[in-house]
C-alpha cells in the first residue's frame, strides 16, 4: 500500500526527465508594458531571464527625456528547464511561453548572444515580423559581431544582415559595413549550383 509521501510514478518519471534537460532560452510572451517588472520578479524568483533594451528619446510636453524599452515588445527570454514553466507563469504579466505546432520552441544560445551584442554595441537595426524566403548565409568576420552568421538582405537602399528568429517571428536587422562580411559556403544557392 503506497504511502501519502510517496510521489507517484509520474511525479518520479518527470523529475528524472527534468535532471537530464539541459537550460535552453524560450520566449515568454507578456502582458502589454509589463516587460521591465516581469523581468524583476523572475529574476528576484531565480530564473535567468534576458530583456534587451534600447534607448529612445521622448518628448513631453515639457522637456526630452531617453529612456530604455525593450527591443521585442511583449517578450523575455528565459534559460530554463520546461518544469520550471509554472514558476514563470505564476508572475503577474506572463502570458505563455511561445509554441510552434504544439510545441516549446527553444531559442539558439548563438542567436541570443547575437542580440546581446546588437544591444550591448548600440548598433543601428530595425526589427521587423517579415519573414525572408532567400538569402546567402553571410559570417561578419570584423567589428563587435565577428564570427556571427545572419542573412544577407538589400533593405530600404541600404545593405544590412538579418538574423531570423523564428520563435518570435520576427528578423533583427542591423547595418554592417559590406567589407566586414563574407559568403559561407554550403548555402541553398552553392548547393544549385553545383548540382
Amino acid at each position: 500500500m503506497k504511502s501519502k509521501n510517496t510521489p507517484s510514478r509520474e511525479t518520479v518519471l518527470r523529475e528524472l526527465r527534468n535532471k537530464n534537460e539541459v537550460p535552453k532560452w524560450y520566449a515568454l510572451k507578456t502582458g502589454p508594458r509589463k516587460e521591465k517588472k516581469l523581468n524583476e520578479r523572475l529574476q528576484a524568483s531565480g530564473l535567468n531571464t534576458y530583456l534587451p533594451l534600447k534607448k529612445e528619446l521622448r518628448q513631453w510636453s515639457d522637456r526630452k527625456k531617453w529612456v530604455e524599452e525593450p527591443m521585442f515588445n511583449g517578450y523575455i527570454f528565459v534559460k530554463t528547464v520546461s518544469s520550471d514553466f509554472v514558476k514563470a507563469l505564476e508572475h503577474d504579466g506572463a502570458i505563455h511561453f511561445v509554441r510552434f505546432s504544439g510545441r516549446y520552441s527553444s531559442i539558439p544560445d548563438e542567436q541570443i548572444d547575437f542580440i546581446r551584442k546588437v544591444a550591448e554595441n548600440e548598433l543601428r537595426y530595425e526589427i521587423t515580423e517579415q519573414t525572408f524566403e532567400k538569402g546567402d548565409t553571410i559570417e561578419i568576420i570584423q567589428g563587435p559581431l565577428k564570427g556571427l552568421k545572419g542573412i544577407w538582405l538589400k533593405h530600404k537602399s541600404k545593405y544590412n544582415v538579418s538574423v531570423q528568429i523564428d520563435q518570435l517571428a520576427s528578423v533583427l536587422s542591423v547595418e554592417i559595413p559590406v567589407a566586414f562580411l563574407k559568403k559561407v559556403k554550403g548555402t541553398e544557392d552553392d548547393e544549385e549550383e553545383t548540382t
